[in-house]
């Protein structure tokens, strides 16, 4: 019986690490693609018949100013979301609001819609506002930062208030009880305390803003557009080997991010999990 375990558990852990890595593959092999593709010369083919660089070289400079602004935007957006849910989730885990519950739901809202109603939404608010105040939101860069940090802030809110709850927030209790002020208690044991949920909450907002299509479509202008908007609009007129250097330039930018945070921080920390 014991030998028919083993090569049952044997079978089972072989049978889920073949599961693992095929699964793996069918998540990276889309991506593998599109680089693949990318050094096309001058037609798309898969495999390509010659590999060149041009379509690197040949990168339109409206897809960089486009990728430079969704950077640009979600560091943006993301910092400012964070400046807002760090003193929300502090209202909400530590005083006693009256109502907290319904607060919170309120502030985790845009987690219970569409990202394509949201983006409906904010055009038509923005349109309420240029009509009576002729305040131009539409196609402009401090829209865009509003409707992003609207959007990623429930995004954000959750690992910090997560980071809150957890047992080990409750340390500031004891360092006021052994006689710490205010201050000194917020920079040495709140904010330490929170910096986890707070660099996971920035990555999250990051990426949730740089990949968005949905929101950013109804919000863009001619001068104005986002790197996965100009991507979108250039798949849907032309399809050439530009293109995809264009998306493996961006997907370069996510990989490099995930290095860098593995490297200095830990994704396991950022995911909540260290």
């Amino acid at each position: 019986m014991k030998l028919i375990s083993r090569v049952f558990d044997s079978f089972v852990c072989g049978l889920m690490a073949v599961l693992t890595v095929v699964t793996g593959l069918f998540l990276v092999l889309p991506l593998i693609v599109v680089v693949i593709t990318s050094f096309n010369p001058t037609t798309v083919t898969f495999p390509p018949r010659a590999w060149s660089l041009h379509s690197y070289t040949s990168i339109p400079g409206v897809a960089i100013d486009a990728f430079v602004r969704s950077l640009i935007l979600g560091v943006c957006s993301a910092a400012l979301a964070v400046l807002l849910c760090v003193p929300a989730a502090i209202a909400l885990v530590k005083a006693r609001l009256p109502g907290r519950t319904f607060i919170e739901l309120v502030l985790r809202s845009p987690l219970q819609f569409p990202a394509i109603i949201l983006g409906v939404a904010f055009l038509q608010y923005y349109f309420f506002w240029q009509n009576k105040l002729s305040l131009p939101l539409v196609g402009t860069f401090w829209g865009l930062l509003i409707a992003h940090t609207v959007y990623i802030f429930p995004f954000v809110l959750v690992p910090i208030i997560a980071r809150l709850s957890a047992p080990g927030a409750r340390l500031e209790e004891a360092a006021a009880g052994l006689g710490a002020s205010t201050l000194t208690t917020a920079f040495r044991i709140v904010i330490p305390l929170l910096r986890p949920g707070i660099v996971a909450g920035m990555f999250t907002g990051f990426v949730m803003s740089f990949e968005d299509v949905a929101v950013t479509l109804f919000l863009v202008g001619s001068n104005m557009t986002t790197f996965p908007v100009y991507l979108l609009g250039s798949a849907e007129v032309s399809n050439t080997p530009g293109l995809y250097a264009s998306a493996s330039l961006g997907a370069l930018v996510a990989l490099t991010l995930v290095l860098v945070v593995e490297r200095f921080i830990g994704l396991r920390t950022v995911l909540g999990k260290g």
